[in-house]
């Protein structure tokens, strides 16, 4: 009898332990914008943490599981009623790049999707202007907001 409640509490754990061992679906964690926001952007201005329309800004966006992924990564941004498609493409790294270049001022959100799970990062937009690379690597001067 013994024997017999040893063997299926083995096959219990053993379950259990193959169950929580499967690997897992993908997952996208989130949208995070990693260029700075540019010159004009300071703390306590009208235009804190604000991005410039002409500019480009990196996007970063975190996916777990990406080998498990069923579809592909989507990215969009949508201002003003407008949705833009950044990337559209199978994620191939835990970290994937995508290059935004808001045309508008106003509210933008920047959303990533991956087998049918939305997250999405909501930023400002104001006029900006692109520096040249020559000064202090190109970045945006945007506009008071």
């Amino acid at each position: 009898m013994r024997t017999g409640c040893a063997a299926i509490a083995f096959l219990a754990v053993a379950a259990v332990g193959s169950v929580l061992a499967a690997p897992a679906g993908a997952e996208v964690r989130g949208v995070a914008v990693d260029t700075p926001a540019g010159y004009g952007s300071t703390s306590g201005s009208t235009n804190y943490d604000v991005y410039g329309t002409g500019c480009a800004y990196q996007l970063d966006i975190i996916v777990d599981g990406f080998a498990a992924s069923k579809s592909n990564l989507v990215v969009t941004s949508t201002a003003n009623g407008k949705k833009v498609t950044l990337l559209n493409k199978k994620p191939t790294a835990s970290l994937v790049k995508a290059t935004w270049r808001p045309t508008t001022p106003g509210a933008h959100v920047l959303s990533a999707t991956l087998d049918g799970v939305t997250k999405t990062r909501t930023v400002k937009v104001a006029s900006g202007v692109q520096l040249p690379w020559f000064i202090r690597g190109g970045p945006c001067f945007v506009l008071p907001y």
